[in-house]
């Protein structure tokens, strides 16, 4: 029984660990990939604004799938159990990563924008981790320790995913790579992680027949957050921190390529620098502050200071003083993701677990979804305008924090 426990927890963390790192490999790419004036996915005549605004609404695609995909997901994780749920959604995103690989083969921009969309509807199964986590967990205390290895994993993910991207996707350093090779590799690495999640995941649910599917839920989600009065405040400020943290994360190669000059393998290898941050601070900061302060004083730290880094990172600095701030942006950032995902999780009754994280998925997809739209639209001249806008979300985050709910 310990055993199955232990392979089922590793199969856990091992598709968070896929899940991000297919994420993260597209990282260095798409921003490179739409800017170059030589693309041949768009005429010569295009503007940088009109570049970078499709770029957003692209980049808002995977995000969106995700939004109307997760919902469905945990409904059916409910229904059939986490390890069908798993399993299908693996599967489905293997074959939506082959297709984005080939949409770039031949230059589609349709085609790479359904396939993305499509990828981040089956994409989806972060909420069916978490509440198999929560099932698996005895107490509260374990079950926050736990979020704080997944955010863990995927800093790590990060790190190996974007590098790789990087690398694979520059032309200069190989003839044989290109754009679409990353995709490639995510597409036979979610393979792989398909057959560990069929032969090492024990069922850690009974399903329920009896849940009904919606497609509508997404939005139903979000209805049902802002009426509920205990946690409506944390998911407003759920969703503010995402819509923040998803500025930074999108813009950041826009900035560097625009600033800096940067390449698609120097995106990659910036990208070990962020990730190496996001993993410390998920991951030891967590812990170590984890047994010194209440959760509660850490994330409203965490709340101050990612706003002050999103408003100088916006400043255009020299290279090294930018990645000074950019490293305590993702820092902070990565600890306060499982002390926010930890404070929704643990105002729900164990019952409801996996509807309670999937409306916060649905939160944080939505989140993911209007950030892009909005940060290339304020992008014309100068890649500030989003990191002053992911500064004002996080300002209003922490007014709402310390006028509302830190008084519940």
């Amino acid at each position: 029984m310990i055993l199955k426990k232990k392979l089922t927890l590793a199969s856990i963390f091992f598709t968070f660990f896929i899940d991000n790192l297919c994420w993260s490999i597209v990282f260095p790419i798409f921003a490179p990939y739409f800017l170059d004036p030589e693309n041949k996915l768009f005429s010569p005549d295009v503007p940088l604004a009109g570049r970078t605004t499709l770029l957003g609404i692209f980049l808002m695609a995977f995000s969106l799938g995700q939004f109307f995909g997760s919902p469905l997901l945990g409904e059916y994780a409910d229904r059939k159990g986490r390890k069908k749920a798993l399993a299908v959604s693996i599967f489905c995103t293997f074959l939506g990563l082959a297709l984005s690989a080939v949409s770039m083969q031949i230059n589609s921009l349709w085609l790479l924008f359904i396939s993305r969309l499509a990828t981040g509807g089956f994409a989806s199964n972060a909420s069916v981790c978490l509440a198999s986590i929560a099932d698996l967990s005895p107490n509260e205390k374990t079950k926050t320790k736990l979020f704080g290895y997944l955010s863990l994993f995927a800093g790590l993910a990060f790190v190996l995913g974007a590098f790789a991207g990087g690398k694979l996707s520059d032309s200069s350093l190989n003839a044989f790579f290109g754009p679409y090779l990353p995709l490639w590799l995510a597409a036979f690495l979610t393979l792989c992680n398909f057959l560990f999640i069929w032969f090492a995941f024990k069922e850690t649910v009974e399903g329920d027949l009896n849940v009904q599917y919606n497609f509508w839920e997404g939005f139903q989600n979000i209805a049902q957050a802002l009426k509920t009065e205990k946690i409506k405040r944390i998911y407003t400020l759920y969703f503010l921190f995402v819509f923040a943290w998803t500025l930074l994360f999108q813009f950041t190669p826009v900035l560097v390529v625009e600033r800096f000059n940067f390449t698609n393998s120097s995106i990659g290898t910036l990208a070990i620098f962020m990730g190496l941050f996001w993993a410390l601070g998920s991951g030891y900061l967590n812990k170590f502050l984890h047994k010194r302060f209440s959760d509660r004083f850490v994330l409203e730290i965490c709340l101050i200071a990612f706003t002050l880094v999103c408003a100088l990172i916006a400043i255009p600095f020299h290279l090294w003083l930018m990645l000074a701030f950019l490293g305590s942006g993702v820092l902070v950032a990565g600890l306060a993701w499982p002390l926010c995902t930890g404070l929704i999780s643990n105002l729900a009754p164990r019952q409801i677990q996996g509807k309670i994280l999937g409306i916060s998925q649905s939160v944080q997809s939505l989140a993911m979804s209007v950030a892009p739209v909005i940060g290339g639209m304020s992008y014309q001249s100068s890649a500030s305008p989003p990191f002053l806008l992911a500064a004002g979300a996080g300002l209003l985050a922490s007014i709402i924090y310390f006028s509302a709910v830190k008084k519940r």
